[in-house]
């Protein structure tokens, strides 16, 4: 290594290519289109370019927060649909991922639900089987389709005591013990024969 001092005039500053002596640029500028193009604030911040879900609407008091924060730092048209359409997509995305946690926690208490089903000391185990067959009778019978749906959709129709409601009810239906529940069809009589049965 040389041991020749160099003079202010040979050393090179930072920021400064030691071979062509040029300065080194840290960003691009912008030119003044592009300046145009991204800054400067509308009269009003019109979001009717900006593609939406099906279904979507924008919250009036988060937009409102938006449109001042790009007043604030003077952003154009341009720039502010572009922030939006990224905030549209996360909020999506974030809605996804909650929809999905939310059908992973139903999943999982209905297989709380059946498993309950099978470990109950009085109608699960070597029972489920006559017992299922029992409160499905009561079940089809007094529960329309409406609540079967419902039952269905929230797993309700695995759950314990719901099962257990029908198999009690399923029970007494077969001892006839509720009304209603195995009426025979009744023999159809006119009037004069009520009225009048000595005539017959």
């Amino acid at each position: 290594m040389s041991d020749e001092i160099l003079n202010e005039n040979q050393i090179k500053p930072l920021g400064v290519n030691a071979y062509t002596q040029e300065n080194v640029q840290t960003s691009v500028p912008l030119d003044t289109d592009e300046k145009e193009s991204y800054f400067g604030k509308p009269d009003k911040y019109d979001y009717s370019n900006v593609q939406l879900p099906e279904n979507y609407c924008y919250d009036e008091n988060l937009l409102n927060e938006f449109n001042e924060l790009a007043g604030k730092y003077n952003l154009s048209q341009k720039s502010a649909n572009e922030l939006m359409s990224i905030a549209v997509k996360l909020t999506q995305l974030m809605g996804n991922n909650y929809s999905k946690t939310l059908a992973d926690q139903q999943r999982q208490k209905v297989e709380a639900y059946k498993q309950n089903l099978v470990n109950d000391r009085e109608i699960g185990g070597a029972n489920l089987s006559s017992t299922i067959k029992t409160a499905n009778k009561a079940y089809t019978h007094f529960a329309d389709e409406e609540v079967q749906e419902l039952l269905s959709q929230t797993g309700l129709n695995c759950h314990p005591k719901i099962v257990k409601m029908f198999f009690n009810i399923g029970k007494k239906m077969q001892n006839d013990l509720i009304y209603g529940a195995n009426i025979p069809n009744a023999v159809k009589e006119n009037r004069e024969d009520i009225l009048y049965p000595t005539m017959q």
